[in-house]
């Protein structure tokens, strides 16, 4: 069993955590469908440049198997929608590979945690995992169920 948690003061919102992995740039825009950068609330989650000079935001979450050492970690508003955007880009030798952008849509769930990623299967694609805790600060994971998603409509 983890380490006790307060209960939130009353009114307060359900939350989750989310890990998101140095892999690829990825923002994350709470509570919408779509992603916009005119978006106030936007969470510019990830820049896709590890390095170990950088200091990553870590709140606790359980670590997963094989897991990289660059990753920042939030507390989100659970029930709602968590639009993920995704882009990466490397040039090697003058040869130039991308991918996104590319997003996701999924209702991360009061006390649970996720990660996202990147993921290839042929073509790269936004990975939402839900992760459940094995041994106390150990986890495994799950895919999330998330839906694609779009840019926002320009107002």
């Amino acid at each position: 069993m983890g380490a006790a948690v307060a209960a939130p003061p009353a009114g307060a919102p359900a939350t989750a955590r989310v890990r998101v992995f140095q892999d690829a740039v990825i923002t994350l825009y709470p509570g919408e469908y779509c992603y916009s950068p005119k978006n106030p609330q936007l969470i510019r989650a990830a820049d896709g440049e590890p390095s170990m000079f950088s200091f990553y935001k870590k709140i606790g979450m359980p670590v997963t198997e094989n897991m990289p050492s660059a990753y920042n970690e939030y507390l989100i508003e659970a029930n709602k929608p968590m639009t993920v955007l995704l882009q990466w880009q490397a040039e090697k030798n003058g040869v130039i590979a991308s991918c996104g952008p590319t997003g996701v849509t999924f209702f991360p769930q009061a006390g649970k945690d996720y990660d996202v990623s990147m993921g290839y299967a042929g073509n790269c694609f936004v990975q939402v995992r839900e992760l459940y805790e094995t041994t106390p600060g150990k986890a495994a994971a799950r895919p999330a169920p998330s839906g694609y998603s779009f840019a926002c409509a320009p107002n």
